[in-house]
């Protein structure tokens, strides 16, 4: 399993600033817009949901460009343009009591030539677990690289708030 993990991946000021759009603080005008999802991974279970927002899924772009520009600093620094782009979403996992692990899943089949960065907004308890090997936690400014064709599952936070992450897959640099 090839997963490359970096750790203060964008500068501070970038950072924080998806800090303050995700969490609320932009609340009216500019504020980030979450969509509730109550069977996450198509499973229906009693504390299996979270909110998300998707702004790219195959292509289809739901946001105008301008909109967009906030995850420039993202691409940027993975080097990839918006057109690259085959989904692009937030998601947000609210605190629970007990730790949720979620269904496993892929988020393309195997075979895509597509690279997934998952980009840690806030640091948290919860974690990342990829094929039942290797686990991943959520800090701050982190993200990792890997190949989305691999079963892994997040998990909820148990000390925070939220664990909130931009899910990026994009096509494979030649």
């Amino acid at each position: 399993m090839n997963l490359k993990i970096i750790d203060d991946f964008l500068s501070s000021y970038h950072a924080d600033t998806f800090i303050r759009i995700f969490d609320g603080e932009h609340r009216g005008e500019g504020g980030f817009p979450w969509f509730f999802v109550t069977n996450l991974n198509n499973e229906r279970s009693l504390g299996n949901y979270y909110f998300n927002h998707i702004l790219i899924d195959k292509e289809q772009i739901y946001y105008n460009r301008n909109q967009l520009s906030i995850f420039n600093p993202l691409l940027d620094m993975l080097k990839v343009p918006i057109s690259d782009v085959y989904r692009l979403k937030v998601n947000l996992y609210p605190w629970t009591q007990r730790r949720i692990h979620h269904k496993s899943h892929t988020d393309y089949p195997s075979g895509f030539d597509l690279t997934t960065a998952l980009y840690y907004v806030n640091d948290n308890d919860g974690v990342t677990i990829f094929d039942g090997k290797k686990t991943v936690k959520s800090k701050k400014n982190r993200v990792v690289l890997f190949d989305g064709s691999i079963r892994h599952h997040s998990t909820t936070p148990t000390k925070d708030n939220y664990r909130c992450t931009i899910n990026i897959d994009y096509k494979k640099k030649k």
